[in-house]
């Protein structure tokens, strides 16, 4: 507790430095990664990150020394020319976009190796940290460096602002967009380059081999969470700060624990719980919705069943034996169903079997209209035999909301009230007795 007390004071200013600049690079990279997500150009980030590394070497060897503004500028130089290289080998070749990120990647990045290797050889001591830019050295972190992560995040999120609504055009219809005149070549070129802009400036941190996955974990694990745009901004924004302020404080509460590594693990832990429990499109969220429409289902089969038998005459009351005549249950799913629809009063319990109360013989009723109403209409519509018609209309009963209904019936030319027990003409055959 001492120790996560200590960090949130931010007294040290070496842990100052680094859990401003980490936290600002985790919130810029995930909302600028949000824009390549979209755009399903997510290897976009890692193909600029890996081509950075000979900019930085051959920045160096021209230079001659360590300067870190240097150093971004030519990681800038060498990741525009990455973009601008996968341009030329897409309209100039029969090559596809992700095969040529895939060629420019490996090339730019064992370019880099090759340099790093003959550096190693040749300079003795003012070699030493250029490997950081590799794997990162957020431990290294500079009140300079801070105010250069604040500067880029000021001026990536105002180019944000400014064109945002260009921006959304022409990544959700560019064929609109470019039509009221947005040109895609420039949004393109703008988002090129806050994308180089953020990997410029983090890669001292998480290093070139991390920096893509920075860009594209943040923004999949926000995609769990919403479908508009701004909370997907701002959620993966959130996600890139908090998993940076996570790895942060382990690499600050255990000795030899990078920040830049425990920061991507992070947002990984963040993306996986996501996937599992975000409403609507998580894993366990589905999975509950899947088991609640199977009971549903399984329910109003019962419920239709016993309407059924009542209306031919077998009797009010019903069994598993002569409801499996018309839908089977085995034994297991038979005792759960019952048991919910007798919690929820549309069954009752009698001696030898169970009984439909008023509830369940109306909603067993309305079950039965909807499929005879889906077999109406595929036989009157849809041209289907009329021995093809019940399979379909099993299905689709469960899922026929009233304002579907209530088209399908206009379009029939019949009354909200119809019901097709009394009123259809043209005979359709009762499954049991085909």
């Amino acid at each position: 507790m001492d120790v996560l007390l200590k960090y949130l004071s931010l007294a040290d200013p070496n842990v100052r430095y680094v859990v401003i600049a980490i936290v600002l690079l985790g919130g810029m990279s995930g909302t600028v990664g949000s824009f390549n997500f979209l755009r399903k150009k997510t290897l976009v980030g890692e193909t600029v990150a890996h081509s950075m590394l000979p900019g930085v070497l051959i920045a160096f060897l021209l230079s001659g020394v360590k300067n870190p503004a240097v150093m971004i500028l030519g990681a800038a130089i060498s990741g525009w020319m990455s973009i601008w290289v996968v341009d030329y080998i897409t309209q100039q070749s029969k090559i596809k976009g992700d095969s040529a990120l895939a060629i420019v990647l490996s090339s730019f990045f064992g370019l880099g190796i090759v340099l790093l290797t003959m550096i190693q050889s040749r300079y003795v001591g003012n070699q030493s940290g250029l490997d950081h830019y590799i794997f990162g050295n957020a431990a290294a972190m500079t009140p300079a460096d801070s105010i250069a992560f604040a500067s880029v995040s000021l001026v990536v999120l105002g180019l944000i602002i400014a064109s945002y609504w260009s921006v959304k055009a022409i990544i959700f219809n560019s064929d609109y967009a470019q039509s009221i005149g947005i040109s895609r070549k420039k949004i393109d070129t703008l988002i090129s380059i806050i994308t180089i802009l953020t990997i410029s400036v983090g890669i001292k941190a998480v290093g070139i081999v991390m920096m893509s996955a920075l860009l594209i974990i943040p923004a999949t694990a926000a995609r769990f969470w919403t479908d508009r745009l701004v909370p997907m901004l701002i959620i993966s924004g959130v996600f890139g700060s908090l998993g940076g302020w996570i790895g942060a404080f382990v690499s600050y509460s255990q000795t030899n624990m990078p920040t830049g590594p425990w920061t991507i693990v992070s947002v990984s832990i963040i993306a996986f719980i996501s996937m599992l429990f975000a409403p609507r499109k998580g894993i366990v969220y589905q999975r509950w919705n899947k088991l609640l429409l199977r009971r549903r289902i399984n329910e109003e089969n019962l419920l239709k069943a016993a309407v059924q038998n009542e209306v031919r005459g077998k009797g009010k009351l019903f069994t598993r034996e002569s409801i499996n005549q018309r839908q089977f249950f085995e034994p297991n799913l038979w005792n759960r169903t019952v048991g919910r629809l007798s919690s929820k009063g549309l069954i009752r319990p009698v001696h030898g079997g169970f009984t439909l109360s008023t509830a369940g013989r109306s909603y067993g009723a309305d079950i039965d209209r909807r499929h005879k109403i889906w077999e109406v209409y595929l036989q009157r519509r849809m041209q289907m035999s009329v021995h093809l018609v019940h399979d379909e209309a099993e299905t689709m009963e469960h899922f026929l909301t009233p304002e579907i209904e209530e088209e399908i019936l206009r379009e029939l030319g019949l009354c909200s009230r119809f019901n097709p027990l009394l009123e259809i003409h043209e005979i359709i055959p009762d499954p049991d007795l085909v």
